[in-house]
């Protein structure tokens, strides 16, 4: 007879449970508050916990946000990892961020919706180093997940650049939609679009396929008199030949 595994039991749930409600609490408020505004009590009461309690599961501000970028990273790979192999990168990002969204993940919003700066972008550039220092390990870590799934199912020999290419753009999307979240509460115009439609916008950008939707440079009226006396000079320029 097979050993039955061990069912979860109802303290392990219960620790879950309240796990899952101080990491959404928190992220909510530093969404609302920022960082600095928001105290390990107001996350408590947020979170409809102690304080005690709360100190029971994380040990400062820090850890809260760490294990929520942590949750959310190892739900992001397993949503690019479950993708096809052979999909375009761009379409499994897209993909992913839909199952995130279907997941219950709350991160999907505009930077003009936030009252204040994200932890995450807020310290990626200034602020405490070991959170940025978190935060790129993990990434690291994730793109070493993404480019093995890639080269183990896709086939691709040892050499190949493909898997870490596919793995890379990932990243550099994240990363894009993050700096361009910073450029918003810096003054910076940007388009008025949630973190995941950036996000699908960059990745597009990257591998070649900007959406028919995407704004484009406009030329100038001076451009196009330069490129009209351009024209008209080498229609009157002589042939050497003749």
């Amino acid at each position: 007879m097979d050993a039955q595994l061990p069912r979860e039991s109802r303290f392990d749930r219960r620790r879950a449970d309240t796990k899952a409600r101080i990491l959404d609490a928190s992220n909510r408020l530093f969404a609302e508050r920022g960082y600095a505004a928001t105290s390990m009590g107001d996350i408590a009461d947020a979170a409809d916990v102690a304080t005690r309690t709360l100190y029971l599961h994380f040990d400062s501000k820090a850890a809260i946000l760490l294990a929520y970028v942590d949750e959310w990273l190892d739900a992001y790979v397993a949503a690019l990892v479950a993708r096809p192999v052979d999909e375009n990168i761009a379409s499994t990002v897209a993909a992913a961020l839909q199952t995130m969204r279907e997941q219950g993940w709350n991160d999907n919003r505009a930077a003009h919706d936030l009252a204040a700066q994200h932890p995450v972008i807020e310290f990626m550039a200034e602020g405490p180093p070991e959170i940025a220092g978190h935060v790129l390990q993990r990434w690291i870590a994730a793109q070493d997940a993404i480019a093995s799934d890639v080269r183990l199912r896709g086939g691709f020999a040892a050499d190949s650049l493909v898997p870490r290419a596919r793995a890379g753009a990932v990243f550099a999307s994240w990363l894009a939609t993050m700096l361009a979240f910073r450029d918003a509460f810096a003054g910076v115009p940007i388009p008025r679009e949630s973190s995941h439609t950036l996000g699908e916008q960059f990745i597009r950008e990257l591998v070649g396929q900007p959406s028919s939707s995407d704004p484009r440079p406009h030329q100038t009226t001076r451009d196009k008199s330069s490129e009209d006396e351009h024209d008209d000079a080498a229609e009157q320029e002589p042939d050497p030949d003749r």
